[in-house]
């Protein structure tokens, strides 16, 4: 799963609503950068089905021994909460996501609570995720995000590839981009190093196929729909990702995009 940078910040306390008692499920709009990066976020719920730009996913308690001051802790300390706290793990069950299922476009963010909320005996922080555009700005959407990978809109937040043709096929890298927009090839989460034994296009379809078929819930490859992994550099090293597409001869477009999901649960047109 690709998760974007967890949103950090200042160790302020701004003005709004009571940050003691967050609630799993609640959305927030939340407007400007100060709030974003506030260690305390002080936004009123809104309906999940109007513009958001957070939805909370868990709340967890801060844990012993932070929790036994009766002054905020600052800034750092309670930075380095998100990751133990705000797990991966969570997130993905939360919206519903499949072992095979990768996603794009998504940041975490956690929200201790207020100064004055601490002193009362608050010490809930609030795990929210967030849509994120690829500099990191935060997106609105108007997405209930409860489960959403199970369902049709599932597609704004799967991980999808777009190709350029080079010499009449397809490059064997491509773009990253939700699967909303036209592209070639979908994520299906299992990754491995380019290395002698996947050396040929064969032996990476192989590899992969399993996977595929996992991501589909069928037992055999379906007629249309084929194999295409990505090869990208990372630290010097080349890993193959798998992924799966529409046959080129089956859509009209060149180099053959779609757009939507291949997902059981989701939808796709042909581009």
């Amino acid at each position: 799963m690709l998760l974007a940078g967890v949103l950090s910040g200042c160790n302020q306390t701004l003005p709004g609503a009571p940050t003691g008692n967050p609630a799993v499920g609640e959305c927030h709009l939340i407007v400007s950068p100060e709030q974003f990066d506030a260690v305390s976020e002080p936004s009123p719920p809104v309906p999940c089905t109007e513009a958001h730009t957070a939805q909370t996913y868990k709340v967890a308690r801060v844990p012993a021994p932070l929790s036994g001051r009766g002054t905020r802790p600052g800034q750092q300390e309670l930075k380095a909460l998100t990751t133990r706290l705000c797990e991966v793990a969570t997130l993905r069950a939360y919206l519903g996501a499949r072992e095979r299922d990768g996603t794009t476009g998504l940041a975490i963010a956690a929200y201790a609570p207020s100064r004055d909320d601490w002193e009362r005996g608050a010490r809930a922080v609030r795990c929210d995720v967030i849509m994120v555009a690829d500099d990191g700005t935060p997106q609105t959407t108007t997405l209930d995000l409860k489960g959403v990978l199970a369902g049709p809109d599932s597609a704004a937040l799967r991980l999808c590839y777009r190709q350029e043709l080079a010499d009449v096929r397809l490059n064997d890298d491509g773009v990253d981009v939700p699967c909303t927009e036209p592209h070639t090839a979908e994520d299906i989460s299992a990754w491995f190093n380019l290395e002698g034994s996947v050396a040929t296009p064969a032996a990476r379809n192989a590899r992969c196929l399993p996977y595929a078929l996992q991501f589909l819930d069928v037992d055999a490859l379906p007629a249309g729909i084929t194999l295409r992994p990505i090869i990208r550099a990372v630290n010097g090293a080349r890993t193959v990702r798998c992924a799966v597409a529409v046959s080129q001869s089956n859509v009209q477009s060149s180099p053959g995009t779609i757009t939507g999901t291949l997902a059981p649960a989701g939808g796709r047109k042909r581009g």
